[in-house]
């Protein structure tokens, strides 16, 4: 069995540098790949990836160069077989990397040691949050104080990241490492992060990535028409968001394989017979990629009472995309009449307030 190495930058944030555009270089060992593969170094900060250079491993060593057109790039080393994927930033700069099992370890590049500032922010989280959900599952578990814990070390994480982000404003990392959160951030959150860059990063290729995930907030604001789409019944059949005959329609993310959002069910389950007579659907748009699983999630937790349906691309789903779902679930859009956004993101006592609110006014 081959070992893949995968090394994800965790975000929990999610001047820029003035090297003149200039040649690069990164070399070094890497363990764990055979000989005579080919290593692809792949920039991917830009709407779509593309590959700067290619290099085969010979002795476990490995050797890229070029030149580049920007100040710095965001990206990744790979092997083409999809076993080595190695995050990194390249700039005008000798980036010496060692890669092995137990992690990968580069040096050189300011922007580079800067993106390995953030990335050592969210492992220490990541290793924090493990360990703890370890301890949880353990028999007679305090899970009040190991919430506690929990948080406790999240604030911790957010304020070192957002220290970091203060201190290094106009550089090009901040800005990439903002922009590959962009999807998990609040709108609010995002917005208070792109105030503090400076006008290079806000320019950057993952500046104005920023920038445009903040208009796609814009257009999903409250009063705002929500966004049509189709969606594929678990029978097979399609519909459209439009297309569903209701005054009021709660749109809800979630997926089969997410524990908050199958706890969620119950719930949401006593909201829909309470305020479907007064003119509610629920749309259960699932983040699933997997039909069976899907299904069967659905017949568990009793909720084929409402309209259900997915476009079965998992955390990919273009439909998340469309209404910027980040990584929470369950997410909710609760959508009025004329197909107009009324609030997003409630659940519990909030969403039903909401609700009351909402069908009182039509009341009258």
């Amino acid at each position: 069995m081959k070992a893949t190495f995968t090394f994800t930058l965790i975000s929990i944030i999610g001047c820029l540098a003035c090297h003149a555009q200039g040649k690069y270089q990164v070399s070094g060992r890497v363990a764990g790949i055979a000989d005579g593969s080919e290593i692809l170094l792949v920039r991917d900060d830009g709407a779509k990836p593309d590959t700067l250079a290619t290099a085969v491993l010979k002795n476990g060593t490995l050797f890229l160069s070029g030149e580049l057109d920007v100040p710095a790039a965001g990206g990744y080393l790979a092997s083409a077989d999809g076993v080595l994927h190695v995050p990194l930033i390249v700039e005008p700069a000798n980036i010496m990397l060692n890669v092995s099992m137990q992690g990968a370890l580069l040096q050189g590049g300011k922007q580079q040691e800067l993106f390995a500032r953030y990335n050592q922010i969210g492992q220490a989280y990541a290793a924090a949050q493990a360990q703890l959900q370890a301890q949880a599952r353990q028999t007679g578990a305090d899970l009040d104080a190991l919430q506690a814990q929990m948080n406790h070390a999240y604030r911790e994480s957010v304020e070192q990241a957002n220290a970091l982000i203060q201190a290094n404003a106009d550089e090009y990392a901040t800005a990439y490492v903002i922009a590959l959160g962009a999807l998990n951030e609040t709108e609010e959150s995002l917005q208070q992060k792109y105030g503090l860059l400076g006008d290079a990063a806000k320019a950057s290729v993952p500046g104005k990535r920023i920038a445009a995930a903040l208009d796609r907030f814009a257009k999903l604001a409250v009063g705002k028409v929500a966004p049509d789409f189709a969606a594929t019944r678990p029978n097979g059949d399609t519909f459209s968001l439009y297309g569903v005959p209701a005054k009021y329609k709660l749109l809800v993310f979630w997926a089969s394989d997410d524990a908050a959002s199958r706890q969620a069910n119950p719930s949401l389950i006593r909201l829909y017979q309470q305020f479907r007579p007064r003119g509610l659907e629920i749309v259960g748009i699932s983040l699933d990629g997997d039909l069976m699983a899907w299904r069967r999630a659905i017949e568990q937790d009793g909720i084929s009472i409402w309209t259900n349906g997915s476009d079965l691309e998992g955390r990919s789903s273009g439909i998340a995309s469309l209404y910027m779902v980040g990584a929470s679930l369950p997410y909710t859009v609760l959508i009025g009449e004329e197909n107009k956004i009324v609030a997003k993101g409630l659940l519990g006592d909030d969403l039903t307030r909401q609700l009351n609110e909402l069908t009182k006014k039509k009341k009258k």
